[in-house]
């Protein structure tokens, strides 16, 4: 599925007017064709997710949400991916010597998969 959908992609250099805006902002947008013909577009977004100047973005929820997603892939249980999520988010308060361990885990509740990129 995901390879289809990279398929319908395209990419295409937003001009002049997104070059004069960087390196201020990320000039952005996002243009998408559903099948009737109809086209939805974001505008020009300057400071997109993710950006230092971006204040709309829920980062807190994204990040938590990424970390999830990605804790999915790797552990076998939902109590080991919240465990270990736990200390990346509460990674700020923790001690250089907490830090240092931050990776340290039981390798035996990573779970077995097919390698993704083929």
């Amino acid at each position: 599925e995901t390879r289809a959908m990279m398929q319908k992609i395209t990419f295409s250099h937003g001009g002049p007017e997104f070059d004069a805006k960087y390196p201020d902002g990320i000039p952005t947008q996002i243009d998408i064709t559903l099948k009737g013909g109809e086209t939805l577009s974001s505008g020009m977004v300057m400071y997109p997710s993710g950006h230092a100047r971006n204040t709309s973005a829920d980062l807190d929820n994204i990040l938590m949400h990424k970390n999830k997603m990605l804790g999915d892939i790797v552990f076998a249980d939902e109590s080991t991916r919240e465990t270990f999520v736990n200390r990346l988010v509460d990674m700020k308060n923790a001690s250089p010597a907490e830090v240092a361990k931050l990776y340290e885990f039981d390798f035996s509740a990573i779970k077995s998969h097919p390698c993704i990129d083929g």
